[in-house]
């Protein structure tokens, strides 16, 4: 079967039909989706290209992974064929949560619709380069505050150097291109080597019951929760069997060192949260940024008055213009994934709350409580609250709550300020100026292009990445390393 043909079935709110994964082996339902797995990804990344080829997405693999260890009886050893495989897929797809329903009749399910699925494609996508030089940079990092590096050993005895590489060649290997370029023989015998890492195996791996109790852990036993919910496989993409161990979604091995790392070791330990969201994600985009061309000024945050206020995290200077960055380390809660309304109105809270503190560095500048180092008129002022992983909240509640803030605390507020704020105040994920700058181009263009143009003001990307500037040299350097070092390792023998 060349791709998961088109079904005919239609739209339902049943998921009893989970349940017929219970039938086939686990072996034979973890092979076949690695085989569907491999077939969308590229050598950089998950193309989504390739998943519309092949008629399958990301989270329709994860999902069929996360019910295949759920629904799995060890006595049944009838290998799951492509027809039944495909059949499981389709209803997956077309599974309709109530809560869908509900945004309809509500009128709100562009927004709710765009939020979850959101959350279950972007994680996974974008060049797998880009994301283990953000994560190598973190878990790297060190001064007299914080040792990534220290705590990541602490943790799975072991440094980041050897999760990054251990992902990478993994990655590589399981890709649908190599597997045109390169024998099976080779690529096991590849695969065996890098599984020498035994730190970083034993960090990734967990085995059938584990999963399951991690399961009942999150979600307490409701399977509708499982369905749209965090799956285990971000954690461990190593999943054990009775005798092998088998990687359903080659993927997410990125995923799982990388931000799955990072929310580990930093889970139920505010204080740890807090001062990697200070000390870190700033300098990252501090010392990014003073690489790209055409910046002619750039300062961390400065302090200014009587009280010792301080400026937004990262200045920026440029043509003119001058952006103000906020760093925050924010990503979304858990409870989102379960249509959680208690939790999406915290979390508008908390984004508003972000806008207005950088919206108020702006008038306190334009009011002269501090300097740059030009003259700037307002016009020619951004603010950007950065955020490490996106929440994709509607960005026109999030302004309407920052309305409100704003009211609220001068009494007043008028169109003015509204558009003025909308138009120069953004909420952007730290992939999407990522991207800009690790190409050596500045995120003012991106900002400016939405600026005049009311229609954009809402909208979730903002980016238009490019490849005509080069590369940073900090990015350049760790890419070249990085392949080098894996081709070093698969060469020993």
């Amino acid at each position: 079967m060349d791709k998961v043909e088109e079904q005919d079935n239609k739209i339902h709110s049943d998921l009893s039909f989970l349940k017929e994964l219970s039938k086939y082996s686990f072996e034979s339902k973890m092979m076949i989706c690695q085989k569907y797995s491999s077939r969308i990804m590229s050598c950089s990344e998950v193309d989504m290209q390739l998943a519309l080829k092949e008629n399958i997405m990301p989270w329709e693999l994860e999902t069929f992974a996360a019910f295949s260890v759920v629904y799995n009886d060890e006595d049944v050893d009838t290998i799951i064929n492509g027809e039944a495989f495909a059949k499981i897929i389709t209803n997956i797809r077309n599974y309709w949560h109530p809560e869908l329903s509900l945004a309809e009749e509500q009128g709100t399910y562009p927004d709710v619709f765009m939020m979850i699925a959101g959350l279950h494609e972007f994680p996974v996508q974008g060049l797998i380069l880009q994301k283990l030089f953000r994560y190598n940079y973190f878990f790297t990092f060190s001064n007299d505050k914080i040792d990534m590096n220290q705590i990541l050993k602490e943790n799975f005895e072991t440094e980041y150097k050897d999760f990054s590489l251990f992902a990478f060649i993994v990655f590589l290997l399981m890709n649908s291109e190599c597997r045109d370029r390169i024998s099976t023989d080779e690529i096991q015998r590849n695969l065996g080597k890098v599984f020498e890492l035994n730190s970083v195996v034993k960090a990734l791996s967990i085995d059938i019951d584990e999963y399951k109790r991690n399961l009942e852990n999150l979600y307490k036993g409701k399977i509708l929760d499982y369905y749209y919910g965090l799956k285990i496989q971000y954690w461990y993409p190593l999943i054990s069997g009775a005798e092998f161990t088998y990687i359903p979604s080659p993927y997410l091995i990125i995923n799982a060192v990388t931000e799955s790392l990072l929310n580990r070791i930093t889970l139920n330990n505010s204080k740890l949260r807090k001062i990697f969201g200070k000390e870190i994600i700033e300098s990252y985009l501090y010392d990014l940024y003073c690489q790209v061309s055409g910046i002619t000024w750039i300062s961390k945050e400065i302090e200014y008055g009587k009280s010792k206020n301080k400026t937004s995290d990262v200045l920026v200077g440029e043509g003119g213009f001058c952006t103000f960055y906020d760093t925050k380390a924010l990503t979304p809660s858990l409870k989102i994934r379960q249509f959680d309304k208690v939790e999406i109105e915290n979390e508008t809270e908390i984004y508003a709350k972000a806008v207005i503190q950088v919206y108020q560095q702006i008038v306190n500048y334009a009011d002269g409580k501090f300097k740059l180092e030009e003259l700037y008129d307002k016009e020619h002022l951004f603010g950007v609250v950065v955020v490490l992983e996106d929440a994709l909240l509607p960005r026109h509640l999030i302004y309407n709550m920052a309305f409100e803030m704003w009211e609220k605390k001068e009494n007043k507020i008028s169109n003015e300020v509204k558009k003025y704020i909308q138009s120069h105040v953004k909420v952007v994920p730290l992939r999407q100026i990522e991207i800009m700058i690790l190409q050596n181009t500045s995120f003012l263009p991106c900002l400016l292009e939405q600026v005049d143009k009311p229609e954009l003001w809402n909208n979730y990307v903002l980016s238009k990445p490019t490849v005509s500037n080069g590369l940073i040299s900090l990015y350049e350097e760790y890419v070249t390393t990085l392949k080098q070092k894996a081709q070093d390792y698969l060469a020993t023998k």
